[in-house]
């Protein structure tokens, strides 16, 4: 049963009906909310929109719906808050939607709105006053050299601007960032600028929220001051009032004492209130004396009607005990609103349905992520790892997921091989990509998705060979499974296909992109990537696990992920526990990868890592950690297997803080072992890493030693000695300062001394200088030596608004 209360509006009746489904309990606090009930709140509803704006409804009956009064203010509201068509819309009812559902909604959330609304506030003109707006965060310059023989730029330049931009309430992050600085001849492609405008959901939201929080008392809007219980009793004992002057005026009996109390109806149960009944005669189906009369069949039916309306009422309240928890749960209920209230979900929510947003302020609400500029693409399986020139958005609505972008992606020169490859693995494509499905990316979700890629020729590598033209389409499914408390399994398949343009397929970049996707079904193994992976914890063990397995044929290409490697098969296996309070931890990775290198024979590189790490607590201050590692390359060739490259390693370290000399100080040491194979080189490394640093008063003293010892002598850089000590000072209270020396011996290459000076100034509370300074003496050098400069310098200059 669904009671409706109605008032007429200009000659059209408005009916408000407010099932369980959409009652704000329901649908926010998540509280289980019988259908009773939430008609029940809104009959409590009703009564305190005509109590708040008219004084005369006090003395008066409060009607079932609104009184004349709160409904024009209801409909000034509406008006001046939503504009004409949202009044419109309220005034036509049902004709708004072929779904009464969503009028219900709608019309619910509109006078929850009304009743919570602050009078004195006019939400639009509020809103207007800060639509626009700008913050400027800052800028940066910072200006580096380097005098060694193998600095790639002896001069760079960094600049960095960040600003906010507000268009219309919608607030845009812009940085950019330009690198400017003297390159060796044919890369002056280096000296780029780096551009982002990307929309700030988090600013977004916290600006609309303010407009929510001071044009309505949210509180009033989850009927937090509405007692659930008082309005339910009040409901239930309107309802039997109404049933027993039924049942008073056919037996002629005015004073005809109630048969059943609001606490009865709630607390008995069917089989209770039936017995109560039946103790009672003028509900007996028989003959049945009234008065010394008899009642007639037309008396004994609408004694029958009585019985079927309060066993219907019942059965509502009875629905999973629904009413009695209601009875006892207002502490619950208003502790949930308000934990809805501070969540990031019910803010946005509350934001749709009280501020009179625009259409493009409604789909950013709903977008996750929106940028601009040089972006990095976000994704599973088709866009991952990716970065490029272009746009690229996402949006999550009722859990209904969308990713789309468009760019250019122009990899970084590898001025080596790049003479070799470039021809047949170019680095520069116009993508555009596609990926709908349910769920959000990082929770269980369901995914498709298609990418469509043109090769370009470079512009910027002057070592580039020209590339024939080629098209590239990737369509991809993915899936997450949650397991619960045991992690989740997700699953990711992608097919690519590449086509030329030629006489063939002509040369028009349309035509290639759709020979590619046509042809989507040839080779099918060798195009395919496949990958299954497990990522889980026990937490009674407190454990955790990792395993994947992946697959890519030797013909698979995805530009959208320029990780992604062809060839290859890839498993692996990562646990970790921790035992005694987590004192001990021990955790064990293993990871291997085949890659094919031939497509008619067997020839392959074969990779294998193996890792264990263990660490122990021995006390509050002092920590012990050890790491065993392998990781190892072998060349498969006409199954002839030799070992390419070899790398053992075991180190030991510890950590601790404490006081010495009644010092506090903190020291970290790290020992360690390595074996290096490098065919025809075999090295075998022995170092040790210290960092030690005193607090004296308000100084600091920091001591570092570096020592590496190539036992064999194999190593061009491997024996290397380093020694850096350096005190930290104060000067003029407003100029933090660093004075240190420093040594270097590389054996046979160079040996050096000399000091560094670091100074920063905060100018004032905005503005900031800082100053690195490293100036060594050559004892010993060579012509071996290209790494190691004797003068190096940095400054920065940075400038903050906030």
């Amino acid at each position: 049963m669904i009671r409706r209360f109605c008032f007429v509006p200009l000659g059209l009746v408005l009916s408000v009906p407010i099932q369980a489904q959409h009652h704000p309990l329901t649908n926010t606090a998540h509280v289980s909310v019988s259908p009773v009930t939430s008609t029940a709140m809104q009959h409590a509803l009703m009564d305190s929109i005509n109590l708040k704006t008219t004084i005369t409804a006090v003395k008066g009956k409060v009607t079932a719906g609104l009184n004349d009064t709160a409904r024009q203010q209801f409909y000034t509201h509406i008006q001046q808050t939503y504009g004409d068509k949202q009044l419109q819309r309220v005034q036509q009812g049902y004709m708004l939607f072929k779904d009464t559902g969503r009028v219900n909604k709608y019309l619910d959330e509109k006078l929850r709105g009304f009743y919570a609304f602050k009078n004195d506030v006019n939400i639009p003109a509020f809103m207007k006053r800060g639509a626009f707006g700008n913050q400027f965060h800052g800028a940066s310059v910072v200006i580096v050299t380097n005098n060694a023989e193998g600095a790639l730029s002896p001069v760079q330049a960094r600049a960095s601007i960040e600003d906010q931009l507000v268009v219309g309430n919608i607030p845009f992050n812009i940085q950019f960032t330009d690198i400017a600085g003297q390159y060796p001849e044919g890369l002056a492609g280096f000296n780029k600028g780096l551009k982002n405008i990307s929309f700030d959901k988090a600013a977004y939201l916290e600006r609309m929220n303010k407009y929510v929080n001071k044009s309505f008392d949210v509180n009033k809007y989850f009927l937090q001051d509405i007692n659930v219980s008082a309005a339910l009793k009040s409901y239930i004992s309107k309802e039997i009032d109404e049933a027993q002057k039924e049942l008073q005026t056919l037996s002629g009996n005015s004073a005809l004492k109630q048969l059943i109390s609001p606490d009865e109806l709630i607390y008995l149960d069917s089989s209770q209130i039936k017995q109560l009944f039946a103790d009672n005669r003028l509900l007996q189906p028989d003959v049945v004396p009234v008065a010394g009369k008899t009642l007639d069949s037309t008396a004994q039916e609408m004694s029958q009607r009585y019985l079927d309306r309060i066993y219907s009422l019942k059965a509502m309240l009875g629905k999973e005990l629904a009413a009695k928890q209601t009875m006892t749960s207002q502490q619950l209920v208003n502790d949930k609103i308000s934990t809805n209230i501070n969540s990031v979900a019910g803010q946005q929510r509350n934001i749709q349905s009280l501020l009179p947003l625009n259409f493009f302020q409604r789909i950013l609400l709903q977008a996750k992520q929106l940028q601009a500029g040089n972006i990095g693409g976000e994704g599973k399986g088709l866009v991952k790892d990716l970065f490029m020139s272009g746009a690229q958005g996402s949006f999550l609505v009722n859990n209904k997921f969308l990713m789309l972008g468009a760019g250019t992606r122009n990899d970084a020169a590898d001025i080596k091989n790049v003479g070799l490859n470039s021809s047949i693995d170019p680095g520069n494509f116009a993508t555009q990509f596609l990926q709908i499905g349910v769920g959000d990316l990082e929770e269980a979700h369901t995914h498709v998705g298609a990418l469509n890629a043109n090769a370009k020729q470079s512009t910027t590598a002057s070592f580039d060979m020209p590339r024939l033209p080629k098209n590239i389409f990737v369509g991809a499914v993915s899936e997450q499974i949650s397991l619960g408390q045991y992690g989740t399994i997700a699953g990711e398949l992608s097919k690519s296909n590449t086509t030329y343009q030629n006489s063939a397929v002509g040369n028009d970049n349309l035509l290639a992109s759709k020979a590619a996707a046509l042809s989507m079904l040839n080779d099918l193994w060798e195009t395919v990537s496949i990958g299954l992976h497990y990522d889980g914890a026990v937490k009674s063990l407190d454990m955790s696990q990792r395993a994947y397995v992946s697959y890519a044929g030797m013909g698979y290409s995805n530009p959208g992920a320029p990780g992604t490697t062809r060839g290859t098969m890839k498993y692996g296996l990562n646990v970790a526990r921790k035992f005694n309070k987590r004192k001990l931890s021990l955790g064990f990775r293993a990871d291997m990868q085949d890659t094919h290198t031939g497509a008619m024979d067997n020839s392959k590189w074969k990779n294998s890592q193996f890792a264990v790490d263990f660490s122990i607590r021995a006390k509050k201050r002092l920590t012990f950690s050890s790491h065993i590692g392998q990781s190892m390359m072998k060349g498969v060739i006409d199954s002839v297997t030799q070992t390419g490259y070899l790398n053992r390693n075991i180190s030991v370290s510890s950590q601790w803080n404490g006081h010495l000399f009644s010092l506090p100080n903190n020291s970290n040491l790290v020992f360690g072992l390595q074996q290096i194979n490098i065919l025809p080189v075999k090295s075998l490394l022995v170092n040790m890493n210290l960092n030690h640093s005193f607090i004296i008063n308000t100084h600091v003293l920091s001591l570092s030693v570096l020592y590496n010892k190539d036992v064999k002598d194999q190593a061009l850089y491997g024996n290397l000695f380093t020694a850096e000590s350096a005190w930290s000072y104060q000067v003029w209270k407003i100029i933090n300062c660093s004075s240190g020396i420093t040594y270097l011996n590389n054996k046979s290459v160079v040996e050096q001394v000399g000091i560094k000076q670091t100074a920063g100034a905060a100018v004032s509370q905005r503005f900031n200088i800082n100053l690195y300074v490293d100036c060594r003496k050559n004892i010993v050098n060579s012509h071996e030596n290209y790494l190691f400069g004797n003068f190096s310098t940095q400054l920065a200059l940075q400038y903050h608004l906030n």
